[in-house]
C-alpha cells in the first residue's frame, strides 16, 4: 500500500475532528418569550419596554400583535423579549406571524455582543386559562 493511501484515513479522522469541535461552540439555545419590536422593547416609543403606553395612546390598536406590526412598519425590527433580556433576531420573516405572541425559539447566538439569534424553529405557546 502507498504512503498516501494509508494517509488518508488519518486526514480523514483529523477533519472529521476538526468539524466536531467547531460544531461543539455553537451552542443552541431554547427560549420562551415573547415577540415584539424593537421600537417599544427598547423605549424608544415606549417608557416600560412595553405595548402598554402606545395601546392607551390608540396609535397603534388594541393589542401587543397589532402594536408590534405597526412599529416593524414604522422602522423597527422584530425581536425576541425574554423576561428583562432582549434578543435581536437575524431572521424578519419567521417571527412576523408571531407578532405580539408568547413563542419558544430554539435557536444559536451568532453575536453574543449584540444578543443576536439565529431562528432554528419558533413555535406558538398556547395562552393557559
Amino acid at each position: 500500500m502507498n504512503q498516501i493511501a494509508k494517509s488518508k484515513p488519518f486526514f480523514f479522522a483529523l477533519l472529521l475532528l476538526l468539524a466536531c469541535q467547531s460544531f461543539g461552540k455553537t451552542r443552541i439555545l431554547v427560549l420562551d418569550g415573547t415577540i415584539t419590536d424593537t421600537q417599544c422593547a427598547f423605549n424608544v416609543h415606549s417608557k416600560d419596554g412595553s405595548h402598554d403606553v402606545m395601546i392607551k395612546m390608540g396609535r397603534v390598536g388594541s393589542t401587543g400583535k397589532s402594536c408590534t406590526l405597526r412599529c416593524k412598519e414604522m422602522g423597527g425590527n422584530y425581536v425576541l423579549a425574554v423576561k428583562n433580556k432582549i434578543y435581536r433576531l437575524d431572521d424578519q420573516i419567521q417571527p412576523e406571524k408571531f407578532a405580539g405572541e408568547k413563542v419558544k425559539v430554539t435557536g444559536t447566538l451568532v453575536d453574543a455582543t449584540t444578543n443576536t439569534l439565529h431562528i432554528v424553529s419558533i413555535e406558538a405557546i398556547p395562552e393557559t386559562k
